[in-house]
């Protein structure tokens, strides 16, 4: 998990809720605190909206309607939930399919998604999602669509917007290690080295970090790795333990190229320097 290193200031208001199955944090400070208490809740509602739009774990919320739905004929989506497939696609794009969030009905039969609906029995990809303009979204074929690789992210970068049209002079959002931060005062991060202790980057102002590293939740069954990462090109699951950390303008991208440089570093070199951020492979002892 990613955290910043250091004390906060004096008249720090921090709070955690649990949303998008995770606990989310927000620290802020530079405000009188009635002010700053409700930019604060401002900051979690935007959360909120993400967590009811884009959870499979949710039967009623946008996307799972749309998992049912978008394979008959086009269906209108929230601004939020398409902007963010937009993003998804636009990733997977850059990655030649490295990043694919169609990659769920896997995860379903593994037991890291819920199977709320029978699988699609055809195997689809991101190429088979139809975004339109009028913010409508069909499926070429069924689909399960999963967003739980940018999501995340998603929601801190909509969390610190609000913060920053608050007029919050510091503060920062840490969605189960999606972390990203603001304000004149360096902060020093710590990640995690799946080889032992902390590994601390060099201090930023501001910045996005996230990071993905399956050695808590990989399984090995009956000599078969599995894990939440999954590649799409073989269908395998990512087993090392390695830890990869992606440094980016916003959370959305360091969350979503976490999965593709995890898979294939190498490839994505390009792509890191195209959307200007920085990766960090720490390999396991």
């Amino acid at each position: 998990m990613n955290a910043p290193f250091k004390q906060p200031l004096a008249g720090t208001l921090r709070r955690a809720q649990p949303w998008l199955g995770t606990l989310v944090g927000i620290e802020a400070a530079g405000l009188p605190a009635e002010p700053l208490a409700r930019a604060v809740d401002r900051a979690f509602a935007a959360v909120a909206r993400v967590h009811r739009a884009m959870s499979v774990h949710e039967p009623g919320s946008e996307l799972s309607r749309l998992n049912r739905r978008a394979h008959a004929g086009p269906v209108r989506v929230s601004g939020h939930l398409w902007r963010v497939l937009r993003a998804a696609c636009r990733m997977s794009v850059l990655t030649d399919g490295l990043f694919d969030v169609t990659i769920a009905p896997t995860l379903a039969r593994w037991g890291y998604l819920p199977r709320t609906r029978a699988l699609p029995a055809s195997p689809g990809n991101w190429r088979d999602i139809r975004l339109h303009a009028d913010h409508t979204v069909a499926f070429a074929r069924p689909l399960h669509v999963d967003l739980g690789g940018i999501a995340k992210g998603y929601a801190v970068d909509l969390a610190i917007a609000t913060l920053r049209r608050a007029g919050v002079p510091r503060a920062s959002v840490n969605a189960g290690g999606d972390l990203r931060f603001y304000g004149r005062e360096p902060r020093q991060i710590a990640v995690r080295d799946p080889a032992g202790g902390l590994r601390l980057l060099a201090p930023m102002r501001e910045g996005a970090i996230a990071t993905t590293c399956v050695a808590d939740t990989r399984q090995e069954l009956a000599g078969t790795w599995r894990s939440p990462l999954v590649d799409p090109r073989s269908g395998r699951a990512f087993a090392r333990a390695d830890s990869v950390t992606v440094l980016a303008r916003t959370c959305l991208t360091a969350d979503a190229l976490t999965k593709p440089v995890a898979l294939d570093p190498s490839t994505c070199e390009s792509v890191l320097r195209r959307l200007r951020a920085r990766a960090l492979v720490l390999p396991a002892a």
